[in-house]
């Protein structure tokens, strides 16, 4: 008789660890919520001392609050501290992968890209935030806002204070976040729960991060696109480039345009719907570019 082999399915491998990047989450939350509040303690006492301010005077301690909110340096000095941490995260992460770095953080190319799809994906993650901030402006949201009008002071501070917020704010912030929370961060959730969960569940941690009622939404929608992007090309350059761009463009428009709540309601309302059609018409274009294939999960090791 004529023996026919069986094929044999091959065993699943492991499943990739999530619980590695959530104790990384965890550890900057941790970090930048005490650094936050060790500098808004050292302002509040530069502040009284220079003021004189009556530590049983609640009213004056209610003023004092205030102006330590408008201080541009505060601001800065937590901008710096968030680059500082989210890149040495990524990195140490990284590095203990057993996967080669660029290609745990995703930096490796990704799918090619032509020159219209760079410019195409900043207008567009521009436009989202843009829709976002007159939404809240029209709805009277914007109000409750504290980092928002923190960056506005910084922007408007001394112009060696607003060279630190563009640099740190700009270029490094906008690397250091793409590779925690788009490299390192999404990477490891689009590998365990596919692409879908993975881009929410990266976006909902990076709005988390920021601790506002405004900002904090407007960030996690920003965050779904730039992780939609890191996972239709394959790469988190692109990602890279447009946060950088878009945290670039609105620091300088924070110090060299009016205020966003300075803008009668007709305006916003125009933003608004610019903005929209912006938003699909940079989604449609990018959809054309073939989409990167899905990565495959490699066996996970401790603290990978």
């Amino acid at each position: 008789m004529e023996s026919h082999s069986v094929p044999v399915a091959s065993a699943p491998g492991p499943r990739p660890r999530v619980w590695t990047v959530f104790v990384a989450f965890v550890v900057m939350f941790g970090l930048l919520v005490t650094g936050s509040v060790i500098v808004n303690h050292i302002a509040t006492g530069i502040e009284a001392a220079k003021a004189g301010v009556d530590p049983s005077d609640s009213v004056a301690q209610a003023a004092l609050a205030e102006k330590v909110e408008a201080l541009p340096w505060p601001t800065v000095v937590l901008v710096m501290m968030v680059g500082t941490v989210a890149l040495s995260l990524a990195l140490l992460g990284g590095r203990l992968s057993p996967q080669p770095l660029r290609e745990r953080l995703r930096l490796t190319a990704g799918v090619p890209l032509p020159a219209w799809a760079w410019l195409t994906a900043a207008v567009g993650c521009f436009a989202v935030g843009q829709s976002l901030e007159s939404l809240a402006v029209l709805t009277g949201a914007w109000s409750w806002t504290g980092s928002l009008k923190g960056f506005e002071a910084a922007s408007q501070g001394p112009l060696g204070t607003f060279a630190l917020l563009l640099f740190f704010g700009s270029p490094v912030a906008g690397t250091a976040e793409e590779l925690f929370f788009r490299g390192y961060v999404q990477t490891r959730l689009v590998e365990r729960w596919g692409p879908k969960a993975g881009v929410v569940g990266a976006a909902t941690l990076f709005g988390l991060l920021h601790l506002d009622p405004i900002h904090g939404p407007i960030t996690l929608v920003v965050a779904l696109f730039l992780g939609w992007l890191a996972v239709h090309t394959g790469s988190v350059r692109l990602p890279i480039f447009v946060h950088i761009l878009n945290n670039g463009t609105s620091f300088l428009l924070g110090r060299y345009a009016p205020p966003s709540s300075e803008y009668p309601a007709s305006v916003h309302t125009a933003l608004l719907c610019v903005s929209a059609l912006l938003v699909v018409g940079a989604v449609v274009l990018l959809r054309r570019i073939p989409e990167a294939p899905k990565p495959e999960a490699a066996a996970m090791l401790a603290g990978a």
